[in-house]
């Protein structure tokens, strides 16, 4: 069985850090930097259209069982913001007037489709991104355009999702809270935890399981 997830904070939070202790994980690395930490990923840092990036993935998900001996659990979008520019940006460049934001939700909705077809074939998703405060709420917020961004940017595709806080006194992964954007359908033991305290792969078990759990009573 597999999920949607979404890992959000502020740069240089430990988004990364955290992404590389997942195990069986492949990392779709989409900022404009090398990813430096050693374990499988591969870097896409060129759209061109959806199909270029959904081919890639599948490309490298292929590449991950030869390496491997079998499909990875996870595939890790890093950052999905940092490919949601990449898009936004090809389609300012290729088309034109409100013709532009009507791409960008066709690509926006593609691309769930596809996270949806690897869930289909037992494939999780998380969707790692950067947030900022909004100006009228000074809420934290995933950034997007138009439509999507009213919905919830991609707070609203997922299952799960957990926020990292970092300050000079705190670093902690919230679970449960109202301050930011997470949301969990299941029951946690406390709302947030100190960030060398979380156990990532053992969130994504319980997370995994909970849905399998609900997917039982699907009509």
């Amino acid at each position: 069985m597999a999920i949607k997830i979404l890992i959000s904070g502020y740069e240089n939070t430990g988004k990364t850090t955290l992404i590389s202790k997942i195990n069986d994980a492949l990392i779709i690395n989409c900022d404009a930097k090398e990813f430096s930490i050693p374990v499988m990923h591969t870097n896409f840092n060129q759209w061109d259209g959806l199909k270029s990036f959904t081919d890639f993935c599948n490309d490298k998900i292929v590449a991950f069982k030869k390496a491997k001996g079998e499909l990875p659990k996870f595939v890790v979008i890093d950052t999905i913001s940092q490919l949601y520019m990449q898009l936004t940006r090809w389609n300012s460049n290729h088309f034109r007037g409100f013709d532009i934001h009507t791409q960008n939700n066709t690509d926006t909705l593609g691309l769930n489709t596809y996270f949806e077809k690897l869930i289909e074939k037992g494939i999780s998703v998380i969707v790692v991104s950067h947030t900022m405060v909004d100006d009228k709420t000074s809420k934290h917020i995933i950034p997007a355009q138009g439509q999507f961004q009213k919905v919830g940017s991609f707070l609203s595709i997922v299952n799960e999702a957990i926020f990292i806080e970092r300050s000079p006194d705190v670093h902690r992964i919230w679970l449960k809270t109202d301050k930011f954007p997470v949301r969990s359908l299941i029951e946690h033991s406390d709302d947030s935890v100190n960030f060398n305290d979380f156990d990532i792969n053992a969130y994504l078990e319980k997370v995994v399981n909970a849905k399998s759990e609900s997917d039982k009573f699907r009509l």
